[in-house]
């Protein structure tokens, strides 16, 4: 089958490593003059990484081993841990702290030379026949075009080939992230544990990924909620004078905790990024005919659900495993549609809790140790990757008998 891929983030490289694997003639086409070799910090959850390492991935290659999450006040009073030990131990495989970039990057050395091609922005699909069945053409900003099988849509939040198939864009949250990397301030206890600060409107995380870095995130209400038809954020980031984001910064977190404190006084002047969030309706059908979704096309969620690398791999790992199957391609796209759904709307479902749990969280430390202890929220993590992720529950899907790094 021929397939193409509208672009090179984690879903559309990771569904280009299992379809090539799978026989299949795929081509990527990226928008961007290079590989996206750059990009925030994530944690990939057991389900993610036990995925990599079935695509061929060397964990230990990849990021910093995470073996607990811990929940703080702005001022440092401890509110909430999260041992990750148990959900190691039943599926066989870490959480761990990477930059997305080098996800990208370590998919990529799977593919065969030429699977992607650069420079290549898609401005239209449209159907063609292939035989008794339809296939799909897809034009690019250069004038050239070309066809396939099937085409998949990985194109991001601002997708393309979603605007294309529903004409809707996604919706902003009212909550944006400033993000960078910088060293690992002193104050943190571990590389191998990722804090995050909390007030009653903000937050501040810290994600080690490795070599001393951490990938730091603040979030913060974002001052302009408008979206145009494509979601391109028109907020007073884009003015010719935007505000000194580093002093801005500083006014907010630097009174905050030790680490986050000395984080904010030795941010660089540049190289801080911002992310308005945003979310999509996650449809019952991602595509039609020959065409469907993958990623942030489909379902993107605000970054602190922690779920959009994983899901990515998700859609990834479940394209390569639906289109091995015998039948027609359309038939086999709503099948891997219609299996991937409810995981989406699970994952969709918590990311509206997330939006909401600011004040609830500044409380906790009035309950009991218990309650609040590694036992009974490593139980609610190791309950949500059941509830989002496919690959756990096809039985070969776990890899217990393997060490994890």
């Amino acid at each position: 089958m021929k397939v193409l891929i509208v672009g090179a983030g984690v879903s559309g490289v990771a569904a280009a490593v299992t379809l090539t694997a799978a026989g299949h003639d795929v081509t990527v086409f990226e928008r961007a003059d290079g590989l996206r070799a750059s990009g925030n910090g994530v944690l990939v959850w057991p389900n993610g990484t036990a995925i990599l390492r079935e695509l061929g991935v060397q964990l230990p290659e990849l990021g910093a081993r995470i073996d607990e999450a811990d929940v703080l006040a702005f001022d440092g009073t401890p509110l909430m841990k999260m041992d990750l030990a148990g959900a190691t131990e039943k599926y066989g495989a870490p959480t761990i702290g990477v930059l997305r970039g080098h996800i990208i990057e370590q998919l990529t050395r799977l593919l065969p030379a030429g699977t992607i091609k650069f420079a290549k922005r898609c401005t239209d699909i449209r159907p063609v026949r292939h035989g008794s069945n339809t296939g799909v053409a897809v034009a690019f900003d250069d004038g050239t075009s070309t066809d396939g099988d099937i085409l998949i849509g990985a194109d991001g939040y601002r997708s393309m080939v979603r605007h294309r198939l529903f004409g809707d864009v996604a919706r902003h949250t009212g909550l944006a992230s400033w993000y960078g990397l910088a060293k690992m301030p002193s104050g943190l206890r571990s590389e191998n544990v990722v804090p995050t600060y909390y007030d009653k409107l903000r937050l501040c995380t810290m994600h080690p990924v490795g070599d001393g870095m951490v990938h730091w995130a603040v979030e913060v209400p974002w001052p302009n909620e408008d979206l145009d038809r494509q979601g391109k954020p028109t907020a007073w980031l884009d003015l010719p004078e935007p505000p000194n984001r580093p002093a801005r910064l500083r006014e907010w977190f630097g009174d905050w905790a030790g680490p986050v404190a000395e984080l904010m006084a030795n941010l660089p002047d540049e190289d801080i990024n911002v992310f308005p969030h945003v979310m999509h309706q996650v449809r019952r059908l991602w595509g039609r005919g020959p065409v469907t979704l993958a990623g942030d096309a489909a379902h993107a969620v605000p970054p602190r659900v922690g779920w959009g690398v994983n899901q990515a791999l998700e859609d990834g790992w479940m394209l390569g495993r639906v289109l091995s199957l015998p039948g027609e391609p359309a038939t086999l796209l709503r099948r891997y549609e219609q299996v991937r759904y409810s995981r989406a709307r699970r994952v969709q479902r918590l990311a509206n809790v997330a939006r909401r749990t600011n004040r609830p969280l500044m409380l906790l430390h009035r309950l009991p140790r218990a309650v609040r202890g590694d036992g009974i929220v490593s139980k609610t993590l190791i309950s949500n990757i059941d509830n989002c992720s496919n690959y756990v529950h096809q039985p070969e899907g776990r890899a217990r008998t393997e060490a994890a790094i």
